[in-house]
C-alpha cells in the first residue's frame, strides 16, 4: 500500500472521524448532565490506522495495514453499599486484507467487557484502611502491568470473571483474586467483525496474591506476588494441562527531577507444562524473567529522562527433553517495553535477551515523547522467535535477531479529552533474520483517543 494512500486514509479517518464523533457526542450532553445522581457514564473511542512494511512472520510476505477501532461505554450505578458496573466494548478491524495477521488481540466485536457488583470494605486490619470487593466480570491492573493488565494500546482488552478484593492500609496495599479468564470470540472470519458472545468455559483458572508497600521515609517501593494459572485446554487430553506457579519481587523508585531512578524485578515459574507428544507425561516447567533499569531525570528544557534497560525472559533450551523453560507472561502487556502491538507485535516477554536505551522527553505540559533503542537476541536458540512461529529444534547457529528503534509522540488536547498520537518503529534485520530470509520491517501508526 503506497505511503500516499496510507497518508490519505490516516487523514480522513483519524482527523475527521473523532471530530464527527465529538459533534454527535455533543448531542448527548443534555442527557449526560440530566442523568440521575446515582448514575455515572464514561465513553471512550480509540481509532488507530497502522501500516507494516516488511512482514517478519513465518509464511507471510509483503506489507499489511489495518484500521483498528475500539469503542467503550461504561455505566456505574452507585447505591448506598454497592455499585453496579457495566461496560460495553466494541473492538474491530477494518481496511485489512486476507493476509493481514488478525487474531483475538485485535478483533472482539460488540460484547460485555465488565458486569460486576462492587462492595466497599473497611477496617479489615484495624482502623484507617479501606478497599473493595468486586464480583462478576471485570478488568484489572496490577503493579507495572507485566502480569495482569487492562490493555491500553492493544485493541482488545483482557477481562476476568470471579472475585477480586483490594485493601489499602497506609503505605501498603493487599490484593487477592480468583477468576476464570474471559475468552474473546468472533463469529466466522475476523474480517467480517461479527459478534459472538465472550465466555468463561472453566478451562482456565487464574488466581493471585499481590502486596505492595512504600518504605517509611523513603522513595522506594516493594512489590511481591504469587500467581497461579491452571489450564486444561481439552478436557479429554491430560497432556494439554498446564499448571503454573509464578512468584516474584519488584523493587523500584519512580523518576523525579534531578534524581536517579531504578527498577529491578525477578519472576520464577515452576509447575507442569503440556506434554510434547500424545501419551507422554507432563513436562516440568522451569522458567524465569529478569528486568533491570537505571536512569536519571535532568532539570533541563523538555525534562529529559535517560534510562538504561535490560530484559531477559527464558526460552526452551532443549525442545527434546522433558523440561520446559519457555516463559509465560500470563495476562500482562508487552507495550511499551517491547514496541507496539497491533499488526506489529514483534516481541513479547518470551525467549528474549535485550539491552536497550530509553530517552523520554516532555516538550510541553500536554506533549510527551520517547525514543527507544533495543538490541534483540534469542535467550534459547532452539526455541526460535515466539511471535513469528519460527522454530529450530536442531539449532540455527545464530541468536541475534536485530535492533529495534521506536519513537512515539502524544499530544493531549481539550483538557485531556482528546489524545493525538503517532509512532514509528524500525526493526533492523540482524544475522538471525538474514538466515530465515527476512529483511527490515517498518511500522507506522496514527491514533486518536476521545474520552467523554
Amino acid at each position: 500500500m503506497p505511503i500516499k494512500i496510507f497518508t490519505t486514509v490516516v487523514t480522513a479517518t483519524l482527523l475527521f472521524s473523532p471530530l464527527t464523533f465529538a459533534q454527535e457526542a455533543g448531542g448527548l450532553n443534555s442527557f449526560w448532565k440530566s442523568r440521575p445522581g446515582f448514575l455515572s457514564l464514561e465513553a471512550e473511542q480509540q481509532s488507530r490506522m497502522q501500516f507494516l512494511d516488511g512482514q517478519f512472520r513465518a509464511g507471510l510476505e509483503g506489507s499489511d495495514q489495518a484500521l483498528e477501532l475500539r469503542t467503550t461505554l461504561k455505566a456505574t450505578m452507585q447505591f448506598d453499599k454497592v455499585a453496579l458496573v457495566t461496560e460495553l466494548a466494541d473492538m474491530r478491524a477494518l481496511r485489512a486484507d486476507q493476509g493481514t495477521p488478525l487474531d483475538g488481540t485485535i478483533v472482539d466485536p460488540l460484547d460485555i467487557l465488565q458486569l460486576n457488583l462492587r462492595f466497599p470494605i473497611a477496617n479489615i486490619f484495624g482502623r484507617d484502611n479501606e478497599g473493595f470487593v468486586q464480583v462478576g466480570r471485570f478488568t484489572m491492573d496490577q503493579g507495572n502491568r507485566r502480569w495482569v493488565a487492562r490493555n491500553r494500546f492493544r485493541n482488545t482488552i483482557n477481562a476476568f470473571a470471579g472475585v477480586h478484593a483490594s485493601v489499602r492500609d497506609g503505605n501498603s496495599a493487599y490484593q487477592f483474586f480468583y477468576t476464570l479468564p474471559t475468552n474473546r470470540r468472533s463469529d466466522g472470519n475476523l474480517l467480517d467483525n461479527k459478534p459472538l458472545p465472550d465466555n468463561e468455559t472453566g478451562d482456565a483458572h487464574f488466581w493471585g496474591l499481590f502486596y505492595d508497600t512504600l518504605f517509611p521515609g523513603a522513595k522506594d517501593h516493594l512489590e511481591t506476588y504469587l500467581y497461579g494459572l491452571n489450564e486444561n485446554r481439552h478436557a479429554a487430553e491430560s497432556r494439554l494441562r498446564n499448571r503454573l506457579l509464578s512468584t516474584g519481587v519488584r523493587l523500584f523508585r519512580n523518576p523525579q527531577t534531578d534524581s536517579w531512578h531504578y527498577e529491578g524485578e525477578v519472576m520464577l515459574q515452576t509447575g507442569d507444562a503440556p506434554a510434547r507428544q500424545p501419551g507422554a507425561g507432563a513436562q516440568t516447567q522451569r522458567a524465569h524473567f529478569v528486568h533491570l533499569e537505571a536512569g536519571y531525570s535532568f532539570s533541563a528544557p523538555w525534562q529529559p529522562r535517560l534510562s538504561v534497560i535490560y530484559d531477559y525472559a527464558s526460552g526452551d533450551r532443549n525442545p527434546l527433553d522433558n523440561e520446559n523453560n519457555s516463559f509465560d507472561s500470563l495476562y500482562g502487556v508487552p507495550r511499551p517495553e517491547y514496541g507496539p502491538t497491533g499488526i506489529y507485535r514483534a516481541f513479547v516477554r518470551n525467549n528474549i535477551n535485550t539491552p536497550g536505551l530509553l530517552l523520554y522527553l516532555q516538550p510541553a505540559n500536554n506533549v510527551d515523547a520517547f525514543i527507544k533503542f533495543q538490541d534483540y537476541s534469542l535467550a534459547a536458540e532452539q526455541q526460535g522467535w515466539r511471535t513469528t512461529r519460527y522454530q529450530h529444534p536442531g539449532g540455527l547457529g545464530e541468536t541475534r535477531v536485530g535492533t529495534q528503534l521506536e519513537t512515539r509522540v502524544r499530544w493531549h488536547v481539550l483538557g485531556g479529552k482528546l489524545t493525538l498520537e503517532s509512532g514509528y518503529t524500525w526493526l533492523n534485520a540482524g544475522p538471525y533474520m538474514d538466515k530465515i530470509g527476512k529483511g527490515d520491517s517498518r511500522y507506522i501508526y496514527v491514533q486518536t483517543i476521545l474520552r467523554l
